[in-house]
């Protein structure tokens, strides 16, 4: 039963992830602009969490583990472009170098179950830190 669930969770998570980030957000970004590159980074994190999503469902735990080490070095190169990190930044972004760090040692472990609950934190955590400077923004505005 507890497969059947996490393949389930795997599953829809893929669709969503892969039905999101594909042409029509491209489409959206005016091809004149240049990214920025916080703008690049980011979208280097949502490679490698497509990549950490295929090798947890594929038992690629190479994959996985390499792609866990690469989000937490984007992670940190990340804070770098935050001009005044708030304290909830900060906490937000330690978590989130935690989570793939937590990531890295359950693939070596090749602990699919860990690894699938890592790969869900890590998504909350970036939804959690997307919002919260959302919300720092509009204060500024």
């Amino acid at each position: 039963m507890r497969v059947f669930i996490l393949s389930t969770t795997l599953a829809a998570m893929f669709v969503v992830v892969t039905s999101s980030g594909g042409e029509a957000q491209d489409q959206k970004l005016d091809k004149s602009k240049k990214l920025t590159s916080n703008q690049m980074l980011m979208r280097d994190k949502l490679v490698h969490m497509n990549r950490v999503l295929e090798g947890i469902t594929l038992d690629k735990f190479d994959q996985v583990e390499a792609s866990g080490k690469m989000l937490r070095m984007i992670s940190r190169a990340t804070s770098w472009h935050i001009v005044n990190p708030t304290a909830q930044y900060k906490r937000i972004s330690t978590n989130f170098q935690e989570q793939a760090a937590d990531l890295e040692r359950h693939a070596k472990e090749q602990n699919i179950e860990a690894a699938t609950l890592d790969l869900v934190r890590m998504n909350i955590t970036c939804t959690q830190c997307h919002q919260h400077l959302r919300e720092v923004a509009a204060r500024h505005k």
